[in-house]
């Protein structure tokens, strides 16, 4: 049996034509969960306004050659189509992006030609452009040979195009919030994305050899990661007594970390203990090994000497990952520790650097600790996410308080900690956070869960200074965003609007945004004649039906003999008698007086 195995580039797959038989399973990757993490790992691996950037392995693929030089994919269809299907998202993007410098210009424009040239061949003779990728099941009914050709595509959603359409918004996504202010960034992370992810190409001689290779890669794996070899070197140094002791503990870890929903990642686990508890600052997963075995390594660790209570320490870590875990994903807030939801919510579902923060903490300090730490942490991503801060920015910093974090016991300490450390950081991103914020809009703050998290906390936060009830982020999820000024607005008054932007600029600043119920928002939808006041007088009649405070109290300042409520409304909040980009930029002045009372330091 032949087998050629090469490492390539994801620029370097240029050299072959793919295709998807038929037998394949569809296309089945989560945008939010397979996508999100399969991007979420690269953009960890980039580091920004980086001369030398290093490689990321991102697994394998089995081929076979066709008849026609086209290659069967055997293994790694999944992988292969989001890499397409980026690469799609990365033509978009660069497409997007108005460039001045000349410099940067030049390399935005060989970039396009470098991923048009990944995504098809184009064949003079045939006039047509064959593409790199062809899927042959039922399911993708030719979507995404329409994406690649950038053609229009009308036909129903199956399944697996339902789930390609989102893994490439999502991926827009990433790549927006990467662009931020500053095109250059986006500019070398894609750079990064063609150059340094690679893979490996395996080419076995025929179909039969291929299987042969993908059930022996699903039964053993490939090789050894880190977290295989610090199994073995924790046997290496136990007494025989202690084998099973170790393999009972190890099983335990590994059954919390599938728990969390991360079973297939668990050297990501194993990066943020070790950043947590051990390694001072950052280490990346290739490297943890190495630190290990090294001088440093067995000095912090102490494996050696006691691998029994090392594999004590994982297993309980492990299980508090995993909780931390569950807490940022919950769509409800956590029953214990519902600040660490709302990281998740603010710094996106998939994001995990707040737990090298969270594990640093000895196992023994309480859960107030904890949610003290947790609430402060919120706060900061919270500006960090407005501000539009990439999370590989602050990991270091995230990693370097990590080590003054272990030696916290108490309350008083955790003051004194967030004092000296955390303030300075603190008031640096608010401080930006009130320069900034009048012009943000809602495409600062996509995805979409994260604007009804935020809507949803300053309603609460009205409701707990007025003691109202308040309600749980499920709810404010289930609402719809509602676009004061509408979208689809008509008859724009040329005198109130006179640049051709003033319009669709005002529309999604944030202080147009409010969360509104469906029945209510769908009676809206032909409000559009802004010629006149008559629409905001029809919306604001209709918001008075709605049981969001926040909402209601456009039409309404006072609610009945509710003195409380009345006396909070009159100081805090506003009734408009009129809707333009001035009443818009007042309102958005509310809502950051509100944000800076709730997203706050708290000693």
């Amino acid at each position: 049996m032949e087998i050629k195995a090469e490492v390539k580039s994801i620029e370097n797959i240029k050299d072959y034509f793919f295709v998807v038989p038929d037998y394949q399973r569809e296309y089945v990757w989560r945008a939010d969960v397979h996508v999100a993490r399969f991007f979420q790992d690269i953009i960890d691996e980039f580091k920004p306004n980086s001369g030398k950037q290093s490689n990321y392995f991102i697994g394998s693929t089995i081929i076979v050659r066709r008849d026609d030089g086209a290659f069967d994919v055997v293994d790694g269809q999944q992988r292969l189509t989001t890499i397409v299907i980026s690469l799609c998202a990365i033509r978009y993007s660069l497409l997007q992006l108005d460039v001045i410098e000349q410099d940067l210009k030049t390399v935005r424009d060989e970039l396009l030609k470098v991923v048009r040239e990944l995504l098809y061949k184009y064949d003079i003779t045939s006039r047509k452009h064959t593409p790199r990728l062809s899927l042959q099941y039922a399911e993708s009914k030719d979507y995404l040979n329409k994406l690649i050709g950038e053609t229009e595509f009308i036909d129903l959603e199956t399944p697996s195009i339902k789930k390609m359409m989102e893994a490439y918004l999502t991926i827009l996504d990433f790549l927006k919030e990467l662009k931020a202010n500053d095109d250059s960034i986006l500019i070398s992370f894609i750079s990064y994305f063609l150059a340094n992810v690679e893979m490996v190409i395996i080419k076995p001689d025929n179909l039969s050899s291929a299987l042969k290779i993908f059930e022996t890669i699903n039964e053993r794996g490939v090789g050894l990661n880190a977290m295989d070899l610090l199994k073995n070197l924790l046997f290496s140094h136990a007494r025989d007594g202690d084998f099973e002791t170790i393999k009972q503990t190890w099983k335990i870890m590994l059954k919390s970390i599938d728990e969390s929903g991360e079973g297939d990642k668990p050297l990501r686990f194993l990066r943020y203990f070790l950043m947590a508890r051990y390694h001072n600052g950052i280490i990346r997963e290739d490297e943890i090994y190495k630190w290990l075995i090294s001088d440093e390594g067995k000095t912090n660790v102490k494996y050696k000497s006691n691998p029994v209570a090392f594999a004590n320490e994982l297993k309980v870590a492990a299980a508090k990952y995993s909780v931390f875990i569950k807490a940022t994903n919950s769509w409800d807030a956590d029953n214990v520790y519902p600040s660490i939801t709302g990281i998740g919510y603010l710094s996106k579902k998939t994001s995990r650097q707040h737990l090298v923060l969270l594990m640093a903490l000895k196992d023994s300090v309480d859960n107030n600790i904890i949610n003290q730490l947790a609430r402060n942490i919120e706060s900061l991503v919270f500006y960090y996410s407005i501000n539009r801060i990439l999370t590989k920015s602050y990991e270091e910093k995230f990693a370097n308080w990590a080590v003054k974090l272990r030696a916290i016991n108490t309350g008083e300490q955790l003051k004194s900690f967030l004092l000296e450390d955390f303030q300075k950081e603190f008031s640096d991103q608010q401080a930006k956070f009130n320069s900034q914020f009048a012009s943000k809009g809602q495409g600062d703050l996509n995805p979409l869960y994260r604007i009804k998290y935020i809507l949803g906390k300053l309603e609460n936060f009205i409701r707990m200074k007025v003691n109202f009830p308040v309600a749980n982020y499920s709810f404010y999820q289930a609402q719809q965003l509602e676009h004061i000024l509408p979208q689809t607005g008509e008859n724009i008054p040329a005198d109130k609007y006179t640049q051709p932007y003033d319009y669709s600029n005002t529309v999604y600043r944030l202080g147009n945004l409010t969360l509104l119920e469906a029945p209510i928002n769908q009676s809206l939808n032909f409000s559009n004649d802004i010629s006149t006041n008559e629409w905001f007088d029809v919306k604001k009649n209709a918001y008075l039906n709605s049981n969001i405070l926040l909402t209601r109290t456009f039409s309404q300042i006072r609610i009945g003999e509710q003195t409380l409520f009345n006396g909070f409304a009159s100081t805090k909040l506003k009734t408009f008698d009129e809707w333009n980009m001035d009443t818009v930029a007042e309102r958005q002045e509310i809502m950051r007086n509100l944000i800076v009372e709730i997203w706050k330091l708290e000693l």
